[in-house]
Parts: structure tokens; sequence; C-alpha cells
């Protein structure tokens, strides 16, 4: 299991930089590695669905870890993958503006897409 700083909660997303329903269109090499500091988290392209908040983007790269990534257990490597419909939520690993070098949060700020979810995420963010 994960160590979450946070409890989820829909109105706990207010206090992450970035949260969208998207689909996963491709997954590739990191955007949030710097020389030694490797998380080996893929960087996942979207499709942007929808921006709860932080963005604008038809698309968005987001470091996606591949374990306790959705809800709360620990998933297999292959519990994501092109086609994958997520509502993702984090920060940027660096500070700076919330897509600079993002990495989703897990602990169930990033999760598999339903309806119910999306609107409390819609309500809780607008």
């Amino acid at each position: 299991m994960a160590s979450c700083v946070e409890g989820y909660s829909p109105a706990a997303l207010s206090g992450r930089a970035f949260a969208f329903d998207g689909v996963v269109v491709e997954i590739g090499p990191s955007v949030s590695d710097r020389g030694d500091l490797d998380l080996n988290y893929p960087g996942v392209t979207f499709k942007v669905q929808e921006w709860f908040s932080g963005g604008r983007a038809d698309t968005v790269t987001v470091d996606l870890p591949v374990a306790n990534t959705v809800a709360y257990g620990e998933i297999p490597e292959d519990a994501y993958g092109v086609g994958t419909r997520l509502l993702v939520s984090g920060e940027p690993r660096w500070d700076g503006s919330p897509l600079d070098a993002p990495i989703a949060w897990a602990c169930g700020f990033t999760r598999y897409y339903d309806p119910e979810t999306a609107a409390a995420w819609r309500a809780a963010l607008r």
C-alpha cells in the first residue's frame, strides 16, 4: 500500500495543481525525471475530455505511477494502457506552473473514470 500524505476526497482536489478527465493515447518516457532523480514513472499522454482545473490543452503528458495509481490498492503494471479513461490530478514535481513536469497523485487522487466521480470533481473544482 502507498503511504498517503493526504486522504482523498473531492474537496481535497482543490489542493491539487491540476485535474482532468482523459483517455490514454500514448505511454512514453518520463517528463519529470532529472538526472539521478528517476522515479521510473512513464510519461502518459492523454487526450483530455474535460479540464477541471490547471490546464486547457487538448492533450497533456503526465508522469503516472504504475502501482497504487487507481483507488488505494496495489494494481498490476497493465492497469492502464492506450484507451484507458482516467480521472487524473496532481502537482508539478519541481514546483512551477501546474503542468511543469507534472506528476499524478496516487491514493485516490487518480482513478478510473466513472460519471459519478467526474461529477463530484466538477462540482468541487468549479
